[in-house]
């Protein structure tokens, strides 16, 4: 290997664990605060919620099939009454699938 590509995976794993204990030093000094963890808690969800409705509704410049948008839609509301994570997935895909085949 040459010595740059040497150079760039050791600044990568520094960046890394760097950035992995920032969270652990971020997460011990945000315990205390409860209005500041309820916002992050809620930001969260509205990420969540964003990517899903962009990811749901266009297929890279073009809008998504109307079984992607149902497919979604079916997977967030088996999200939301806290299904297991599989059944949320088998939901999602199966009901895709049959629109599909309709």
């Amino acid at each position: 290997m040459s010595t740059p590509i040497l150079a760039a995976a050791a600044v990568l794993a520094i960046a890394t664990y760097a950035i992995r204990y920032a969270g652990l030093r971020a997460s011990e000094v945000l315990q205390g605060t409860e209005g500041l963890a309820r916002q992050m808690d809620l930001g969260v969800i509205i990420l969540l919620a964003a990517i899903s409705a962009t990811s749901a509704l266009f297929d890279g410049h073009d809008l998504a099939d109307p079984a992607r948008v149902a497919g979604v839609v079916l997977g967030g509301t088996a999200a939301l009454l806290r299904l297991p994570l599989v059944v949320v997935v088998l939901v999602a895909g199966v009901s895709a699938a049959l629109l599909r085949l309709i």
